[in-house]
């Protein structure tokens, strides 16, 4: 942020003059005017005029110095105003002034011996004071420059460069509060102050106004349209409130007036990878690294684009060399925990978290990736992933909720209630599939539906989830307060967290106790540490009654821990493909981020013993011919030709779901199980070979095979799980009638059939309200 000086002043110093002296004042009175009417050239050369004939004249010597310095030419300037002080060394003004070209020159310690020198001959001196303080703050003396900003204000109250200058010393202190009151005092006497206005806005967004901080930006550029750094800051406000297309707008213009600006052309990309136009943004992204190489916020944001191009290596170069200009960058190790996650080295996705953890243990994207991450590291359990959602809990929530009651309704169990619904997946994604039946099934006499959306990228998916609220939130740009309290405006009696730690969760809005029930389902369903959350739906297989006191919440028990509905384009289910194909094929048509080295080698191991067998895989992670080769390079060190593979990238979902009718046996993945996958399968016909692990997302798939009375495809370690494909595969007709009668058991289950599945979840809501009415008049 910018400091404020003074404005020149222009006054002549009294001092005894020789008769002939009068053309000289007369040469000078015209170079004054020229001067303060900023015609510098001409003033300066009169100002030469006068010093060739009287080199020792003390204001012809100090207004030189001050014009030179206004035109930029400050070394000049120095050397000018010192030549003065040598004629008149008692004058404050010069001091004050030889400190401000000083200052300029970046040379805050001797500015700030000047301005002392100053305040030495004329204590009263705002101007000096003022500028003082900005000496102090180039040399890192916050609370002394605070102090001598004041004492510019005790001289002139009315100073406004002087309170903007308290409002920088403010917020290097991080009282953030004081600070835009200072700016605001600033503004209040000088309205178009268009720094002050741009650094009132950057307050504004520190304390997650980013609306506020547009119109404050906005009022800035209204005044000085020309000015590229609040054209940038009107970005970053933009970007905060996730309007990416006039984010890229404004950081466009903040480049065409400063082609230079390397924090604007970072700011370019990231507006342009939120747009999903990915080689547009990593050309702006070197755009700015070759301005500014030593710059970690465009290497991070560079990692971000190519892991989106899945250019993986080069993103964890990226991030490596963020990282080797600033150890401590938190979110470059977060992010990078992503990378090396979809790299499936989850190991050192975890250890990257940690290390971002042991920096800002805060630091709340670490804190829920590390808790995701946990789920695809081998050998934890239920004891390990619910630590970790406690130690989130410890550093980013305990303190949110006052204990105030939240909702004044009367608890009558009868009433209509109504339950609210956050998340940031109301859209094309598979956590709707989970969550989505239900609100479209709900029965509106007895519950009224409200959605809260964190979704960027609104589809058409969303657009019919809009039709199912009675009411439609959008929670982009809103703070957890502020979500908090528009949950307690609306009246909710039940909050329903979709979401879990995966991204665009609002847990720290449900950490302030907004309503007087608080349930997390379906979107994640491993629970989330909080312990103002009253209740985690699930089921008896996905968490068994031994593990249940490690959860924060209370387990709820559902026919299953997630449900399905099929979409209406899914194709019909195929007749037996190893009936016309000779052959058994085993699939995996899940994220393949789920499928580490090791159960590659176990699925090695069935494909060997399974004569003839082949592996089809499927994913979009698959459209990089690296990745390919990674996966034949791996599977030939088992023994596994790349004839007997096949692997397809994405596709339409349509186009997904039909690829089903080319496999037998779908092989399921663990640590992580599928969960949606895994309906998907079976609703398509095709079993699936599960192991039950010992944590909730190692249960998920043997949960909804128990729910539908397939417990027999789920094994209970490893070599069950490669005995029970190979079993299986050795009995085509029986694999024929699983497939025939597929769909029929899936309708005929309680987890299978949303109809009966959300008749269960309103049960649920309604025991809940009326043990909370039964709690609270025993109360």
């Amino acid at each position: 942020m910018g400091r404020s000086k003074g404005r020149p002043v222009f006054r002549q110093h009294t001092q005894a003059r020789p008769s002939q002296a009068s053309a000289i004042a007369l040469k000078l009175g015209q170079a004054l005017d020229l001067h303060r009417r900023e015609q510098l050239a001409q003033a300066v050369s009169l100002y030469r005029e006068i010093l060739e004939q009287a080199p020792d004249h003390f204001d012809a010597l100090h207004l030189l110095g001050v014009a030179e310095s206004q035109a930029g030419r400050h070394e000049h300037a120095a050397q000018s105003i010192a030549q003065a002080l040598k004629v008149s060394p008692g004058s404050a003004l010069a001091h004050s002034n030889l400190g401000n070209t000083l200052l300029a020159l970046a040379r805050p310690g001797e500015a700030l011996a000047s301005y002392d020198r100053a305040l030495a001959i004329e204590p009263r001196n705002a101007d000096a004071w003022n500028n003082r303080g900005s000496a102090l703050l180039d040399l890192g003396r916050t609370e002394d420059a605070l102090a001598s900003f004041d004492r510019a204000l005790a001289v002139r109250p009315d100073y406004a460069e002087a309170l903007y200058n308290r409002g920088n010393a403010l917020l290097g202190l991080k009282r953030i509060e004081e600070a835009l009151a200072s700016y605001d005092r600033s503004l209040a006497i000088r309205p178009e102050f268009a720094e002050a206005l741009m650094n009132r806005g950057g307050v504004l967004q520190a304390l997650s106004r980013p609306a506020d901080a547009l119109a404050s930006f906005d009022r800035a550029l209204a005044i000085h349209p020309g000015y590229a750094q609040a054209h940038y800051n009107r970005g970053n406000a933009l970007m905060y409130l996730y309007q990416y297309e006039l984010a890229f707008a404004s950081y466009d213009r903040a480049v065409a007036i400063k082609p230079d600006h390397a924090d604007a052309l970072c700011g370019r990309g990231l507006a342009l990878m939120n747009l999903m136009r990915q080689e547009e943004a990593l050309a702006s992204l070197e755009r700015a690294l070759a301005l500014k190489p030593k710059f970690p916020e465009a290497l991070l944001n560079r990692g971000n684009t190519l892991q989106a191009l899945q250019r993986y290596e080069e993103a964890l170069e990226s991030f490596d060399k963020a990282l080797q200009i600033k150890p401590d960058y938190t979110d470059a190790l977060a992010n990078r925990a992503n990378l090396l996650l979809n790299m499936q080295r989850y190991e050192e996705a975890v250890v990257s978290c940690e290390r971002a953890l042991a920096i800002d243990p805060a630091h709340a994207i670490a804190q829920s990736n590390r808790i995701c991450f946990l789920d695809f590291v081998a050998g934890l359990g239920v004891a390990e992933h619910q630590a970790a959602r406690r130690s989130w809990y410890r550093a980013l929530a305990k303190d949110l909720w006052t204990g105030v009651a939240p909702h004044p309704k009367d608890p009558d169990p009868q009433r209509r209630l109504v339950v609210g619904y956050v998340s940031a997946d109301f859209g094309q994604h598979s956590a709707a599939a989970c969550f989505g039946p239900v609100l479209k099934l709900h029965d509106r006499s007895n519950f009224e539906v409200v959605c809260y959306s964190g979704v960027l990228r609104e589809d058409d998916r969303t657009r019919e989830f809009r039709q199912l609220a009675s009411k439609w939130r959008t929670t982009l740009g809103l703070s957890d307060d502020a979500l908090a309290d528009q949950v307690r405006a609306d009246g909710i009696d039940i909050l329903v967290d979709l979401s879990g730690h995966t991204a665009g969760n609002r847990l720290l809005a449900f950490a302030r106790k907004p309503a007087p029930i608080q349930v997390t389902a379906w979107g994640s369903g491993t629970g989330t540490g909080l312990p103002v959350i009253d209740y985690l739906f699930s089921d008896p297989v996905a968490i068994p009654a031994a593990v249940r006191p490690l959860f924060a919440e209370t387990v709820y028990d559902l026919p299953c821990l997630i449900t399905f509905e099929a979409p209406a384009y899914a194709p019909p289910v195929a007749q037996l493909p190893a009936r016309s194909s000779g052959c058994v094929t085993f699939g995996c048509l899940n994220r393949f981020s789920k499928v580490s080295p090791a159960v590659l080698a176990l699925w090695a191991r069935i494909i060997r013993a399974v004569p003839g067998s082949r592996l089809l895989l499927k994913d979009r992670a698959l459209n990089d011919v690296a990745v390919q080769a990674r996966i034949e390079q791996a599977l030939a060190q088992h023994g596994i030709g790349a004839e007997r593979i096949e692997l397809r990238g994405g596709s339409c979902h349509q186009e997904h779901l039909a690829t089903y009718g080319e496999v037998d046996i779908a092989l399921d993945p663990f640590p992580l199980n599928g969960g949606i996958s895994t309906w998907e399968s079976l609703w398509m016909g095709v079993p699936v070979v599960a192991k039950l692990g010992n944590s909730v997302p190692s249960r998920i798939s043997g949960a909804i095979l128990h729910a539908i009375g397939l417990s027999d495809w789920a094994a209970g370690d490893d070599e069950h799980y490669v005995a029970l494909a190979i079993r299986q595969a050795g009995d085509l007709g029986a694999l024929a009638q699983l497939r025939r009668e597929s769909r029929t058991r899936i309708a005929a289950s309680e987890a299978g059939k949303p109809e009966r599945y959300t008749r269960a979840v309103e049960q649920a809501y309604r025991n809940m309200w009326l043990r909370r009415a039964t709690v609270r008049r025993s109360g």
